[in-house]
């Protein structure tokens, strides 16, 4: 399969990839090529939204201060998107290889590139989630965003949420419709690649789930305090 038809198939025909995977007829350059891509168009995307950000929270500087700030993040802004595939890469490098110390107890067959390659691979779903939620933001219009939470669309239970509960937020966050569904995809990749058992594969994303949880709630607690 060509990468344009493997990005497809992760979203309708998961097993294919999987099934390359499996038989090393793709590495993990090619997902991290196809993840890295629509990354850096929402990392610009979000730029204008960041800076509205920055002007709500940053409250206790002097409009001059502010200025600058805003000066120094209009510079940055280049260097950022093309820095935005370097992140994807370590986040992916760090969560697989917190989970892969699981997946090794699980199943002796399992290699470390052929995990990094599936979890760049789920990444994608991720990924077509945050451009969904920001395209809706800038149609929406810049303009409207007022505090933090207008700077989200969120497809996730967090709406539940009651005001003033970081932690709440965060942990009703974590159950987003983009992400479960990379997480499932993950778990019959698992299955498939590493013949790994069902109730073994989900196991593995519980440290994933934990750190991302927890990445939830420091950016609602962080976010929230120049409100």
């Amino acid at each position: 399969m060509t990468a344009l038809s493997r990005f497809w198939a992760i979203l309708a025909a998961p097993n294919r990839v999987f099934d390359d995977i499996r038989e090393g007829r793709v590495g993990w350059k090619q997902p991290w090529l196809l993840v890295s891509i629509p990354y850096m168009l929402v990392t610009y995307l979000s730029l204008p939204i960041q800076r509205v950000l920055v002007e709500l929270n940053d409250k206790n500087l002097t409009p001059d201060q502010l200025d600058k700030q805003l000066e120094i993040m209009d510079k940055l802004s280049f260097l950022w998107v093309l820095m935005a595939p370097l992140g994807v890469l370590a986040v992916t490098l760090v969560l697989a290889g917190v989970s892969y110390l699981v997946v090794t107890m699980m199943s002796e067959r399992a290699t470390f590139k052929q995990y990094l390659s599936l979890s760049l691979f789920t990444g994608i779903i991720g990924i077509i989630g945050q451009f969904i939620a920001i395209v809706m933001l800038r149609l929406r219009g810049i303009d409207q965003i007022m505090t933090a939470d207008d700077a989200r669309i969120s497809f996730s239970l967090r709406v539940f949420a009651p005001a003033g509960s970081p932690v709440l937020k965060g942990f009703l966050g974590s159950f987003e419709f983009f992400t479960l569904w990379g997480f499932v995809v993950l778990v019959l990749g698992l299955s498939r690649v590493f013949g790994l058992r069902r109730g073994q594969a989900i196991a593995v994303l519980v440290p994933i789930w934990i750190i991302y949880v927890g990445m939830l709630v420091a950016g609602e607690v962080f976010g929230g305090m120049g409100q």
